[in-house]
Parts: structure tokens; sequence; C-alpha cells
């Protein structure tokens, strides 16, 4: 049913304290190492940042961003979801949102990544790549806990 397909929500726990995860997630040569990308720039609201992907299996996929909201322990911003399509006028085409929540629990931090506004893309898109996305989110969060275990 389409109206399920209107948000991703993944959460996860991070063995390490809040401050040592939102370094990861705002610093952008740690943002680059953990989500696969190369880009200049600073996550601060506003900035159109160009991102190209630097995984073997999708090196070269170049994407923007535009950052929304940098605030402590929330950094949020909006894109083009999905695998870029050469055939879109992206100028026309709806973004969803990001948003990247961190909560300090016993022992660690809980990462909550939520991406919404999946109902404004068209019906012929939307459930491809909201498929692409929660995967992806699913993959992030991993490479998220494992550059903090593994950089800390």
């Amino acid at each position: 049913m389409t109206s399920e397909l209107t948000r991703i929500e993944r959460s996860t726990r991070i063995a390490a304290p809040r401050e040592r995860v939102w370094q990861a997630l705002t610093d952008p040569p740690q943002f680059a190492k953990w989500f696969g990308v190369e880009f200049t720039g600073n996550f601060e609201p506003g900035a159109k940042i160009r991102m190209t992907t630097t995984p073997e299996a999708y090196k070269g996929i170049v994407f923007y961003i535009v950052v929304d909201e940098v605030t402590p322990y929330t950094l949020s911003w909006r894109w083009h979801p999905g695998m870029p399509d050469p055939n879109l006028d992206y100028s026309k085409e709806p973004m969803t949102c990001v948003q990247f929540r961190l909560e300090e629990t016993a022992g660690g931090t809980v990462v909550t990544v939520t991406e919404s506004g999946f109902d404004k893309i068209s019906l012929a898109r939307r459930a491809g790549v909201f498929a692409q996305n929660d995967e992806g989110w699913r993959e992030q969060l991993l490479n998220l806990d494992g550059y903090v275990r593994n950089a800390t």
C-alpha cells in the first residue's frame, strides 16, 4: 500500500558517548569516511554540498544535499532520494528530508535516522527509491557504528 511508503525510520545503539558519535556525524572528514563520499564544505544551515560516492560498487555517483538544521545532536538535510536518474529534471522533483537524532543512553548513544517526504515523490518512482534508501540507511547505520568503534 503506497500510504506505507512515506517515511523510513531506523535506529541503532552505538557503544560510545553521544559527543563522539556527534563528531563522526558532523565533522566532514569523519562523515566522509563512514558515509563513503568525498566532498568539501561544512554542515551548516543553507549549505548546498556536492558529494561523490567512493565505494567501488557506486564509485563516482554525484548527489547533492541541502543542509537544514545543525543543532546539538540533530542534523538534517534535504536531497533527492535513490540512485540518480539521468532522465529526471531534478529542478522539478521534490526532495525528502533526512534527520539524524542522537540520544544518550546508559553505555552509549541511540542514533535514529528518519527520512520523510516520500509521499511527495511520484508513484512511478516512490517504491523504487524508498526500497533503495531503506536498505541504504540500514547499511549506513552499520557503517557509522563500525567507524565509531574502530576510530575510538
